[in-house]
């Protein structure tokens, strides 16, 4: 039986559910109203709305730092890494125990580093692990920042084969911390099987993405059951795994050359 050419899944993306935050009981009552109102608007998606409610609180109280993670919020959304740093970095400046802050600005760091092809061990990606980890020391059941923290890891092990050992030793146990809170999260799942995959473990993966697509379907989750499949020699069942993932995403490339492997596995 001939191995099929699978096209292999690409490394887990950051999570990007920015986190938002509720003034405190000593802020101006106006501030207070306007940055419940920001977070409203960005729920409704509604960006520039918020920009306007969150710039108006910072008129009652310039250094309010919720309403500087709001204008974080807004420039994320907008993927305006630059000014998402910059003015989530005003709020951790403010109020160094505002968690939230922290884990977004981990996170514009860690999407910044990727964009620009920062190296895993370069500064942004030191100051990301940094940013979030202190944000799980101040909120440990922040599920973004934990994710972010895993998928950092992750990618790390990924571009440095020496340091793969250690820090996907790391990785895993920040993703495991994610399910005792979560546990009906997909995305662990997931991530896992990618890293049993890639290190030989075609059961284990399997086993992680099956997971992954009971619990949330989704294109990547679907392409990798489809890897673990065939790499099993289950073509039939990898196949049929492409297609769900196909019908998700039909044009998602991976997962067409996926499914042509798939479909050769067996002749």
């Amino acid at each position: 039986m001939r191995r099929p050419t699978i096209t292999a899944c690409a490394a887990a993306t950051l999570s990007v559910t920015l986190t938002a935050c509720a003034a405190s009981p000593a802020v101006h009552p106006r501030a207070a109203e306007q940055l419940r109102r920001g977070y409203a608007h960005l729920a409704a998606g509604d960006a520039e709305r918020a920009e306007v409610a969150f710039a108006h609180a910072l008129e009652f109280a310039p250094d309010l730092a919720e309403g500087w993670n709001g204008l974080g919020v807004v420039a994320r959304t907008r993927q305006d890494l630059g000014a998402a740093r910059r003015h989530f970095g005003r709020a951790v400046r403010l109020a160094p125990e505002l968690a939230e802050a922290h884990a977004n600005l981990g996170e514009a760091l860690l999407a910044e580093a990727q964009r620009e092809g920062a190296r895993p061990g370069g500064a942004p990606c030191a100051e990301a692990v940094e940013e979030l980890r202190a944000a799980l020391t101040l909120a440990p059941d922040l599920p973004g920042a934990r994710l972010n923290l895993a998928r950092a890891l992750l990618h790390q092990g990924l571009l440095d084969a020496a340091a793969r050992p250690a820090r996907w030793a790391e990785a895993r146990r920040e993703y495991l911390h994610l399910l005792e809170a979560h546990p009906a999260a997909a995305e662990p799942h997931a991530d896992l099987a990618f890293m049993d995959y890639l290190s030989g473990r075609a059961e284990r993966a399997e086993a992680g993405w099956r997971r992954a697509v009971e619990l949330a379907p989704s294109p990547t989750a679907w392409h990798g059951l489809c890897l673990a499949l065939a790499r099993l020699d289950r073509c039939a069942e990898a196949r049929d795994a492409c297609d769900r993932c196909l019908a998700l995403a039909p044009d998602l490339a991976a997962c067409r050359a996926s499914r042509q492997g798939a479909a050769a596995c067996s002749q």
